[in-house]
């Protein structure tokens, strides 16, 4: 038996008439190389939970809780629309579980003349997964260049119309004829020599 009704964020049920928790992973498609930790691979996907809810304006369970009003459902479906509306994470809570940070991926309102006012409610969500940003130092040796620790230096960021030469070559080419451009070059006859 049941000892609290279902909420969707603080929004109460007469009954949950079913449910269904999905967990997902996607897995390696190609062989894994052994020692290989696998878990690294492994990616997990958000829960997914569906469920059908069901509501009256006199309910028969939880009357304590509900009472009766001839408005309740149209109250608590309008609530239902605005929590959709405001597309936040929001807690479900059933019997068995507590699922936060849930969004509604898709719900249902349908009307059916053999239950008159009450509603049978399906209702899907998915768990958005939150991740905490952080910001690091970097330890001032690691920001040093080779074995001496020495500065690094800096790159050149400014694009040059014509390239540069070196005057230690002594070549007329600048000393590029090492370079794979300038071999790269001249095996599709772009230098004219």
């Amino acid at each position: 038996m049941p000892t609290e009704p279902v909420s969707i964020d603080g929004l109460t049920f007469d009954a949950l008439i079913e449910s269904d928790e999905s967990w997902d992973a996607d897995v390696p498609v190609f062989p894994v190389e052994t020692g290989f930790e696998v878990s690294d691979s492994v990616i997990l996907r958000p829960i997914k939970l569906n469920m059908r809810l069901y509501l009256t304006n006199t309910p028969v369970t939880w009357r304590k809780l509900h009472g009766n009003s001839p408005h309740r459902v149209q109250e608590v479906l309008e609530c239902l629309r605005q929590i959709y509306l405001r597309k936040e994470a929001i807690t479900v809570k059933t019997n068995e579980a507590d699922y936060v940070n849930m969004a509604i991926v898709s719900i249902s309102l349908p009307k059916n003349i053999e239950v008159g006012e009450a509603r049978e409610i399906p209702i899907s969500f998915q768990q958005i997964r939150t991740v905490e940003a952080a910001t690091t130092t970097i330890p001032a040796n690691l920001g040093r260049g080779g074995g001496t620790g020495t500065n690094a230096g800096t790159a050149n960021t400014n694009v040059s119309p014509t390239p540069a030469t070196s005057s230690s070559g002594g070549d007329e080419d600048g000393g590029n004829r090492g370079s794979i451009l300038f071999n790269l070059a001249g095996s599709v006859g772009l230098l004219g020599r």
